[in-house]
């Protein structure tokens, strides 16, 4: 007899049946109460899409193996201020606005000013980074003769076939503005080299969204012409405010320290087997956890996407945040490509968000991931030190703390092209755009194809 728990939003229900075979085994049959959909994550990505998946009036259960919500996201607390130990910021969306809308955050927002500059350490110093056409005209970061190479990116192909967005930047723009400003700036979203990331892994799908065909420089101008994008934003107790708020919502969907161990397929969908001998019949599962956790719960069923998955490298950052009476204004800084520093980049929180003289600098990456081996105070002390380096202001490391996110380098390469098996869908930072915008869109967007997904299965 095997015991099965069908997980409705207010009870367990246990469900056992026994069937006799031919060789004596047992087996079990679920009575098919109501579509459930599975999610092995409860990271950002899982619960953005359960909170959508259960608006939408579906039957949801989110495992996480640890024991809180959130994933990448995660805000601690020192004397006082806000530490991010994840992204450090939204931005006020439509999407955004609405979610918190709905969680009844609204209270709880703290915004940011729209007209934060954004600089760029380069030749020695701090220069203003070009955020929009007029602005890459007046930049001093820029030689002339990048703003000349500007106006001709119109003349410019499109994207050649396995080409880099290291390469892509550099024939569209020249190498002075890519070694400049232009790797700096999309390397450090990802902490990686756009030199070892594919412009048809990564960049092509940022293009896609935001409606910009051969020329970035035209379709930057008609962005331009729309106004500033949407401003920044957090809470007032950190980012963490929003899987917390997530989790109390979705309370009775959420399994925390519930480990998935293995999925089979089964003639109603897939079952889901949990540490400690659970197992759950769902509809469709969703894997909203690392690549290389997802490829392991489906080596059997697709090898080819599991090795794939498997391969897949993350970047691992070390954050340091830093107490400073630099008393900075702006977004904060990216380091040029060439300058002989281990910082990748720096927050300036304390204009940020009103956290008083808070810094967050970002170190190893791509660029050095031996780094991350060092103990905690070698790495405050190269982070505070190339902080006065740059800033000409001392400063003083109050913690410091690792994390890891996608590369999407080489290894992701073929991953447009795979097939999943029927029933399996993914949401992940692995999967789409990284951030917390990109998160909830790939959430909206998932939650209508998988209403549509069960529809067809009734």
């Amino acid at each position: 007899m095997v015991n099965v728990f069908l997980i409705s939003p207010f009870r367990l229900i246990r469900a056992s049946a026994k069937i006799s075979t031919g060789n004596g085994a047992d087996n079990v049959v679920l009575r098919k109460e109501s579509s459930l959909i599975g999610i092995v994550g409860g990271g950002i990505s899982g619960l953005f899409l359960g909170h959508e998946l259960v608006r939408r009036g579906m039957d949801v259960v989110i495992w996480e193996a640890t024991d809180r919500l959130g994933g990448v996201v995660l805000s601690d607390y020192h004397s006082g201020l806000v530490l991010e130990k994840g992204p450090q910021r939204m931005r006020m969306t439509p999407q955004v606005k609405r979610l918190i809308e709905e969680l009844g955050l609204q209270q709880q927002v703290v915004m940011a000013s729209n007209h934060l500059d954004l600089f760029v350490y380069s030749r020695g110093r701090l220069r203003k980074a070009p955020l929009n056409p007029k602005q890459f005209f007046m930049s001093d970061l820029l030689p002339f003769s990048s703003k000349l190479r500007f106006l001709g990116e119109i003349l410019t192909a499109g994207v050649r076939r396995d080409e880099t967005v290291g390469g892509f930047l550099r024939r569209k723009f020249g190498s002075a503005a890519y070694s400049s400003f232009l790797g700096p700036l999309y390397g450090g979203l990802y902490g990686s080299d756009p030199d070892r990331m594919l412009v048809k892994s990564s960049l092509a799908q940022r293009m896609n969204e935001a409606g910009i065909g051969r020329s970035l420089v035209w379709g930057l101008w008609r962005l331009a012409g729309k106004g500033r994008e949407a401003a920044p934003c957090s809470f007032d107790r950190g980012l963490g405010r929003l899987p917390n708020a997530l989790g109390r919502r979705l309370e009775e969907h959420v399994r925390l320290e519930s480990v998935v161990e293995s999925v089979y397929r089964s003639e109603l969908g897939w079952r889901v087997v949990v540490e400690g001998g659970t197992e759950v019949q769902v509809d469709a599962l969703v894997l909203a956890c690392p690549a290389e956790k997802a490829a392991s719960l489906i080596r059997e069923e697709c090898p080819q996407t599991a090795q794939l998955w498997q391969q897949m490298n993350y970047n691992e950052l070390a954050i340091c945040h830093m107490k400073s009476d630099a008393n900075l204004e702006g977004l904060g800084y990216q380091v040029g490509f060439g300058e002989r520093l281990e910082t990748r980049g720096v927050t300036f929180n304390h204009s940020l968000f009103g956290r008083e003289g808070l810094y967050t600098a970002f170190l190893g990456g791509m660029k050095n991931p031996d780094l991350l081996g060092m103990p905690d105070e070698v790495i405050a002390s190269i982070a505070t030190s190339e902080f006065h380096q740059v800033t000409g202001h001392e400063a003083t490391s109050i913690d410091i703390s690792r994390t890891k996110i996608p590369a999407w380098d080489f290894s992701w390469k073929g991953y447009t092209d795979i097939q999943l098996p029927k029933g399996i869908f993914v949401c992940s930072n692995f999967s789409g755009r990284p951030g917390i915008q990109g998160r909830i869109q790939e959430a909206q967007f998932l939650s209508k194809k998988l209403r549509d997904y069960l529809l067809r299965l009734r």
